[in-house]
């Protein structure tokens, strides 16, 4: 009886071998579909279509933005993504510019080294070396204790995941000309101090020559080279 069933089984070993070494491969390049993986390893030919900072491999470039808006739409289509807790959205009148925070519903967004302590101790709950002070400025979302991930530069964020959240942008806003996306803590800070502005219905035209001058610093203006590792 066995004997008889001896091809079938084979048969089936060998359908399943295959299936797994084709889902292995698609593992290998980011094809899987599971899109929560940001850290799977990327072609090459990937890196010349990127879709953030696209000037800067071509050479300097200049951030002199002539207006500056908060975009609530572009703020929420990116929260909504894995990996994403919050995400503040600045556009204008050719880039998008993009502030957040890392949460762990998403593998593969950055290296392994932590910024946040997350101890979670009852006493100073915001600032661990004033314990018995649980304030934090109303201007500030994240101040490195108990709450979501950042990232000190921007080259600390997965190729993947950034370029997830371009592609998004691009999709929804198609002139925009280029995005930059950091998750810097003091850049975040700012940016939301911007976004309180905006919603107070302020306008943001006032603070045009500080934003020019904190993207300046946060991204640079040097020609940037390709990066496929990430």
């Amino acid at each position: 009886m066995f004997r008889k069933l001896g091809f079938p089984i084979c048969g089936m070993i060998f359908l399943l071998l295959t299936i797994s070494g084709c889902a292995e491969e698609g593992r290998e390049y980011g094809k899987s579909p599971d899109h929560t993986n940001f850290g799977a390893p990327v072609e090459k030919t990937e890196e010349a279509e990127r879709a953030y900072q696209t000037q800067q491999l071509h050479g300097p470039v200049t951030h002199n933005n002539n207006k500056l808006e908060y975009s609530q739409f572009l703020s929420n289509q990116l929260n909504a993504m894995n990996g994403v807790n919050t995400a503040l959205v600045m556009t204008t009148d050719q880039n998008a510019y993009v502030a957040l925070m890392i949460d762990s519903s998403a593998v593969g967004t950055k290296g392994t080294t932590k910024e946040t302590n997350n101890q979670g101790t009852a006493k100073g709950f915001y600032n661990d070396h004033v314990p018995f002070n649980d304030y934090l400025p109303p201007n500030e979302l994240n101040n490195g204790f108990n709450n979501y991930e950042t990232a000190i530069h921007h080259d600390l964020l997965s190729h993947r995941f950034k370029q997830a959240m371009a592609e998004k942008i691009r999709l929804l806003q198609p002139d925009v000309m280029d995005v930059y996306i950091s998750a810097n803590r003091d850049f975040l800070n700012k940016m939301n101090s911007y976004v309180l502005e905006s919603w107070k219905g302020n306008s943001l035209m006032p603070l045009l020559p500080d934003f020019n001058q904190t993207v300046t610093k946060v991204f640079g203006t040097a020609q940037s080279l390709p990066q496929v590792t990430k």
